[in-house]
């Protein structure tokens, strides 16, 4: 009888194996037509051409597209300010919750996975991040675009709609996986079993040679730290490495009759390790994945990105400066050609100098004549004609990228120029925005789930020094919950500079209302992000000018004032009650 138990186990494993292999190829099939145009974006922004013998022989780039993608990077945004609301209204626990994040978004360098997000987004069209619980702590990564596999018919704008996501490519050694407590000891001897196979050993050989292209990818997007690096240097000590897939899907619960979200990890396509719920493992039942995109579409969830409109002009760009430069090469060697019908004119080279005098038999215009190599003066022209066309395309014009246009000298022309390419790129941003609303949120119910053990704040005080405090569960955890309030720095300062615009406007037409003077200054002080003592000590210096107005040059030259006409001047700060 157990006998036969374990035959049905093992039959049932192969088979949820098979599908969730089947859904592996079915997503891989989805997003691998996007692979080729990723890696000509990827290898154009390295600066790395491929040659050929017809129409670039020459290796040389135009750096067209980093020069946008970097101006891009730029003006998307910086990392959002964060404000946490506790939804009861405690401000006790608010407090302590927003040091929890402050503190988190230093410990998980944020900022750095917010640049790595961004550039992804702009090279390949989509990003992903992804959250954990490990070690007791929240942790969050930005994901390697080729590592994750959607399920197709996942809905671009949410993706809690997918019926399954794929982290694949997670290379780990042998020796950790079997010292690795979470994965089941059945899984790991076969896992063993099957690397002494022949099959085993080819997939050993496969797994190193994929390890080498995520390395060569990683290090070349510029990262740095314990994910780059060489397989040698991975596997150390001869230990094997194995490919690891981590899938979240949904099954269907016979007991909850629901369906409820698993992972499962399984090594080399083959051997289950584990089989858990999300809710066993992260207390959550939402994929712990953020993902947006720059150009959302409604059927496409692999959507372009701007490094697609760059890359075809970038291409050609790339010839046409290769013929440039070949064809002032062959103009520089100077060749000749020579009539192979005179008789007894055997042509010979001599070394090139100042001054020579080269011999030729009789008149060298009828025996010899230059090689006519055409120049190609039009080439400049052209390249500036197609840079203007993706500068356009991209809103990435040429003063944002910080150079003058001739012709353009008017504050006016650059303000309208600036303005349309910002207001193109805020546009951009609300996307961009609304994956850290989410992020921030999933932190949240991760660490509510989770909680930890205590921890440890540290505080400045008012004179500089540092003061401990441990914080527990309790002094945060609330049943009502939070939300984030995601303040967009880019928005911000857009909807800032639209209002005092507008109160510019409005104190011209009001030019003596001192309340409206007061409001308008104080809108000024607080886009500076001054300190409580600092906008105090500018109120003081305003008010004191009220008081004692400085003198007009005729007062300086002793003339007397109309004193019955001067009347008291009160401080415009004092009646807008600032």
């Amino acid at each position: 009888m157990f006998t036969s138990f374990f035959m049905e186990k093992q039959i049932y494993i192969d088979e949820f194996i098979q599908k969730l292999t089947a859904e592996k190829k079915s997503a891989l099939d989805f997003v691998s037509r996007r692979y080729e145009q990723w890696n000509e974006n990827y290898e154009l922004y390295r600066n790395k051409v491929k040659t050929n013998r017809l129409t670039q022989r020459q290796q040389v780039n135009i750096p067209l597209m980093k020069e946008t993608i970097k101006t891009l990077l730029s003006k998307i945004d910086d990392a959002p300010m964060v404000d946490w609301k506790e939804l009861s209204g405690d401000k006790d626990k608010e407090l302590i919750f927003q040091e929890i994040w402050n503190d988190d978004y230093d410990r998980l360098n944020l900022e750095g996975i917010d640049i790595q997000d961004k550039k992804t987004v702009l090279l390949y069209g989509r990003s992903f991040k992804k959250l954990n619980w490990v070690n007791g702590q929240i942790d969050v990564k930005a994901m390697d675009i080729y590592d994750i596999l959607v399920d197709p018919l996942t809905n671009p704008l949410d993706i809690e709609s997918a019926r399954y996501i794929i982290h694949q490519n997670i290379f780990r050694c042998l020796k950790d996986i079997l010292e690795d407590d979470r994965y089941a000891t059945e899984g790991k001897n076969k896992l063993k079993n099957y690397l002494s196979t022949e099959k085993g050993l080819i997939q050993t050989a496969k797994n190193k040679e994929e390890f080498d292209k995520k390395m060569k990818r990683v290090q070349s997007m510029g990262l740095s730290g314990d994910r780059t690096g060489t397989i040698e240097g991975v596997i150390a000590g001869g230990d094997v490495v194995i490919n690891l897939t981590e899938h979240y899907t949904r099954e269907w619960d016979k007991t909850a009759k629901e369906y409820v979200k698993k992972v499962v990890v399984y090594a080399d396509d083959t051997i289950e390790l584990m089989n858990e719920t999300l809710i066993e493992l992260m207390g959550v039942d939402f994929y712990p994945f953020i993902t947006w995109a720059e150009d959302i579409e409604t059927s496409d969830f692999w959507t372009d990105s701007p490094a697609d409109l760059v890359r075809t002009p970038n291409k050609v760009l790339n010839i046409w400066f290769s013929q440039l430069v070949e064809n002032r090469t062959l103009r520089n060697f100077q060749m000749h050609w020579y009539d192979a019908t005179v008789q007894g004119y055997v042509p010979q080279t001599y070394e090139p100098g100042p001054g020579r005098m080269l011999p030729a038999p009789g008149d060298p215009n009828k025996t010899i004549m230059p090689v006519e190599i055409s120049g190609l003066d039009e080439t400049m022209t052209a390249i500036q004609f197609l840079t203007q066309i993706i500068e356009r395309g991209s809103a990435v014009t040429s003063l944002e990228k910080g150079v003058q246009e001739p012709g353009q000298t008017t504050l006016g022309e650059v303000q309208i120029l600036v303005g349309k390419a910002t207001e193109r790129t805020v546009s951009m941003a609300k996307a961009y925005r609304r994956s850290w609303q989410e992020l921030c949120q999933k932190y949240w119910k991760i660490l509510e789930a989770n909680g930890g053990e205590k921890r440890t704040l540290y505080k400045q005080s008012y004179d500089g020094s540092m003061w401990p405090k441990a914080i527990y569960v309790s002094d945060w955890r609330s049943k009502f919950g939070y939300k984030a309030m995601i303040i967009s720095t880019s928005e911000q300062e857009a909807e800032d500079t639209k209002g005092l615009q507008k109160f510019q406007y409005v104190m011209s037409q009001f030019p003596n209302n001192p309340v409206l003077r007061a409001i308008a200054q104080k809108r000024m002080l607080e886009m500076l992000d001054l300190t409580s003592q600092e906008m105090e000590k500018v109120k003081q210096a305003e008010e004191q000018l009220l008081i004692n107005p400085p003198m007009a040059p005729a007062q300086m030259q002793g003339q007397p004032m109309a004193k019955q006409n001067a009347q008291p001047i009160v401080s415009p700060f004092a009646q807008a009650g600032g």
